[in-house]
């Protein structure tokens, strides 16, 4: 059998364009995407509260000012950017605590899976996509920083 006849007869594992895994930039259908975003904001601010509290042994007072720098930052990496670390502290301490806050933030997006009906018995878990994280983000500098 000559090189190009074996190639011939080699059956790709996949079909083409089958192993793609979805592009995150499509628009992932959310049923009620108010409600999400209401419901992954809630989650947010628990983390930020948890930090806020682990800040004032430091003597940090963590508020809607040091929130709305992580906040920008969060959205500066969800655009690609580098986002970390968080411009605006006040000091090596301050910095730290907010550094620490967008560091656990950061992983929110992949924490928080988004189920997709692929049949009758079987479902596709996909982790938020970044114009959705956006949106959460945006609720919540609206909701804690004003």
């Amino acid at each position: 059998m000559t090189p190009e006849e074996h190639i011939r007869t080699v059956r790709p594992l996949f079909e083409m364009g089958s192993e793609l895994p979805q592009n995150p930039e499509v628009e992932q259908d959310i049923q009620d995407r108010k409600g999400e975003a209401k419901r992954v904001t809630k989650r947010l601010a628990s983390i930020f509260e948890e930090h806020k509290d682990a800040a004032l042994p430091l003597k940090i007072n963590l508020g809607g000012e040091d929130l709305q720098l992580v906040i920008s930052a969060l959205r500066d990496h969800a655009r690609g950017g580098e986002g970390s670390p968080v411009p605006g502290s006040r000091d090596e301490i301050h910095g730290y605590c907010l550094n620490r806050l967008f560091d656990e933030l950061v992983e929110e997006p992949s924490n928080i899976l988004f189920t997709t009906k692929t049949g009758p018995d079987t479902m596709r878990y996909d982790a938020m996509n970044a114009a959705f994280w956006i949106e959460c983000l945006d609720l919540m500098e609206d909701t804690f920083c004003s």
